[in-house]
């Protein structure tokens, strides 16, 4: 992409576009305690950015080469592994049930065989060039500290549309857009209300568009390669790239003061689809996978050969069989938010509510009492995960508000007043809880109470959300993928997933 003959705005246009950015600055600034508030200031904040968008599509600016993703793969390959990766039984198709494209095995490979080698030299970061240290002074420290994927991301711009970039093969093979909130119109937001989503999908928004005012009216013009190529839209295609794909790897090799990794794009191996090693349905979506033994690799930074390896962990068979890798340990909200994706049983979400103790149960003040004793809140936010195996996977506080919540008079007594030591009273708090039976004549009495309290409170939460599961699940299948818009569609499995969530609660 040439850096010549760029097309600029009309003066009037322009001076419009600098008063949308001067608008849009301060908005970015202020705060919003309620989520009543955060939803309207995402609205109002929206509405300027698509008066931006609309001025700022004039210039012309693409972030590929006009080309399907598919046919761009060949050249990529190519130039990857002339450049030092190795790539050893897989090859890059598409996976449109992942959303987009993907690795996949093209005959039988062994475990422990490496199927993926990056040199370092084939790392996309932040190094100290002259260009890239241009913008760094120009940033708040402030801000880059906040969010130090954002110089990561103007990189990505200067590559874009550096003129014989050498990282065009692989820029021309990223996506031209992503399913990152960044996408999301209110009407789409909406569809995360009650869900552990919405205020990080609020706070992006806010926190992306504020630093797109900020790069725009203080920074853009004083960085030749970034003068004429940051648009609204050019800079949250570069956030998302960097957003759903970057690294930390653990090297300091851009050689900044202070830092011990460098957050870098990984060419090649970041083409393969996340899976966790539960999981047995699908990484992008809930229903994608065919295969009962998904092949996952484990990968490390070898830093004595300075490359990464990407290492099978079990047999593939066949031909044909898509091969994945592991995101990290993230909550389904956490992967939807920063990387536009969600799928059933994510084995590490974790949500947050609020629980209350009931204030009209007559034994309300010594049940107060006796999680007063334990550190414990009577009404708080509280996190959680899927209700199996006992009570399920609760944080320590959880664990003691459902017990206490249903502990007779007796036990209750027992606790405040004959337990002295308060690590035998804190074992209300932990999974694993074996009270005496003088405290507790039936452990799995109390338990079934238990059960019983979190199916009532999970079902009051239930209630709260706009849709049921029913609702949602006829949604899905009374639409099908080329009636519903993909951001909906994803939308609405996330939030029943989240909602099985708080289901498996109640079923036994």
């Amino acid at each position: 992409m040439s850096t010549g003959n760029r097309k600029t705005l009309p003066m009037g246009k322009q001076s419009e576009l600098n008063d949308l950015v001067e608008l849009l600055v301060p908005l970015g600034f202020k705060d919003a305690s309620t989520l009543t508030d955060q939803l309207a200031q995402h609205r109002e904040m929206y509405g300027v950015l698509e008066r931006i968008r609309r001025l700022e599509s004039e210039l012309k600016l693409r972030t590929t080469n006009g080309r399907p993703r598919a046919d761009n793969v060949d050249r990529f390959v190519q130039w990857a592994t002339s450049n030092g990766c190795y790539c050893n039984k897989v090859h890059i198709v598409e996976h449109p049930a992942y959303g987009g494209l993907g690795l996949e095995s093209t005959g039988p490979i062994g475990a422990g065989e490496s199927v993926i080698e990056v040199p370092k030299a084939l790392f996309f970061y932040v190094n100290d060039e002259p260009r890239y240290r241009q913008v760094l002074d120009l940033m708040p420290g402030a801000m880059m500290k906040e969010q130090g994927n954002i110089m990561l991301a103007l990189a990505l711009i200067m590559e874009r549309f550096r003129k014989d970039s050498f990282w065009r093969p692989y820029l021309d093979v990223l996506p031209e857009r992503y399913t990152t909130p960044l996408f999301y119109t209110p009407e789409d937001m909406i569809e995360l209300r009650e869900t552990a989503a919405l205020e990080p999908a609020l706070k992006l928004c806010k926190n992306i568009a504020r630093q797109y005012g900020f790069i725009k009216k203080f920074v853009q013009s004083r960085v030749d390669a970034l003068q004429h190529n940051f648009t609204y839209d050019i800079f949250r295609w570069a956030v998302s790239t960097v957003m759903t794909r970057q690294n930390k790897v653990p090297v300091n090799l851009s050689t900044f003061e202070e830092l011990d990794f460098t957050l870098a794009l990984i060419p090649l191996w970041d083409m393969a689809n996340h899976i966790t090693p539960e999981q047995r349905d699908g990484g992008h979506r809930h229903n994608s996978s065919s295969s009962s033994s998904p092949l996952v690799t484990d990968t490390a930074y070898c830093s004595k050969l300075e490359k990464l390896e990407s290492i099978l962990q079990a047999d593939c068979t066949k031909a044909g069989e898509p091969v994945f890798i592991n995101y990290g340990k993230r909550t389904d909200a956490e992967f939807l938010v920063h990387n536009g994706f969600s799928f059933a049983k994510n084995p590490n979400t974790r949500i947050t509510k609020l629980f209350a103790l009931n204030r009209t149960d007559g034994l309300y003040k010594k049940r107060a009492r006796l999680l007063e004793l334990l550190g414990v809140p009577t009404v708080g936010k509280m996190e959680f995960g899927y209700g199996e195996h006992d009570s399920g996977e609760l944080s320590p506080p959880l664990y003691a508000l459902s017990r206490v919540s249903v502990l007779t008079e007796d036990e209750l007594d027992y606790y405040i007043d004959t337990v002295d030591d308060p690590l035998k009273r804190a074992e209300l708090c932990q999974r694993r809880f074996e009270p005496p039976t003088e405290a507790i004549p039936s452990v799995d009495d109390l338990r079934k109470r238990q059960r019983h309290w979190l199916a009532s409170a999970m079902e009051t939460i239930l209630r709260r959300y706009p849709t049921t599961v029913e609702q949602d699940e006829a949604l899905l299948h009374e639409n099908p993928p080329h009636r519903l818009h993909h951001l909906r569609r994803l939308l609405i499995e996330f939030r029943l997933h989240e909602k099985r969530v708080l289901h498996s609660f109640i079923e036994d």
